[in-house]
């Protein structure tokens, strides 16, 4: 576990915990993904890095991007960001409150690798299986991977299904050899 994220969990955390309790679970997370936008910019992250600017001057910079997006809790949460000196590990924010959204939705999230474009009644025959396999609902995230002649690679957390031909092609080596 980095470092990063042990200083981003408490902040997750809370930010989950009054999302929850204010059933705003889903304006939350977009919120923190527009943060994470605006703190990527290399202007406004170089602002934010830099202590000769005073916590108010960051906190109305970065609201001010997208004032219209972002509620008053959420205006308080920056603040909260910026006076511990906490803006620059919104990505780990996100991932841990993007992992306490889907635990809480009851959710998982399949990447899958092909060669080609996948067929809607193709993603719909793997979600199906998938959801049967891990008893929750699945969310599908394809990529397009050049470098496979033929198959797909699945990956759902630390789980990797190898079903492409490289992956045939080398078990067959290994049982001809």
């Amino acid at each position: 576990m980095s470092e990063l994220q042990t200083t981003a969990r408490p902040y997750a955390k809370a930010l989950f915990k009054s999302a929850k309790e204010n059933n705003a679970l889903d304006k939350n997370f977009d919120m923190l993904k527009n943060l994470k936008v605006i703190l990527c910019d290399e202007n406004i992250k170089a602002i934010v890095s830099n202590d000769s600017f005073d916590n108010k001057y960051k906190v109305s910079l970065l609201t001010g991007v997208l004032e219209e997006s972002f509620d008053e809790n959420f205006v308080r949460f920056i603040s909260l960001l910026a006076e511990n000196n906490r803006l620059l590990v919104i990505d780990e924010i996100v991932d841990l409150y993007g992992n306490y959204f889907q635990e809480e939705k009851n959710l998982k999230t399949a990447k899958i690798d092909t060669a080609f474009e996948l067929s809607s009644d193709q993603i719909d025959a793997i979600k199906l299986v998938l959801e049967k396999r891990f008893n929750k609902k699945i969310e599908i995230e394809q990529n397009l991977d050049s470098t496979l002649l033929a198959g797909a690679v699945v990956r759902i957390d630390d789980l990797v299904i190898d079903g492409s031909l490289r992956e045939q092609l080398r078990k067959l080596e290994s049982q001809l050899i």
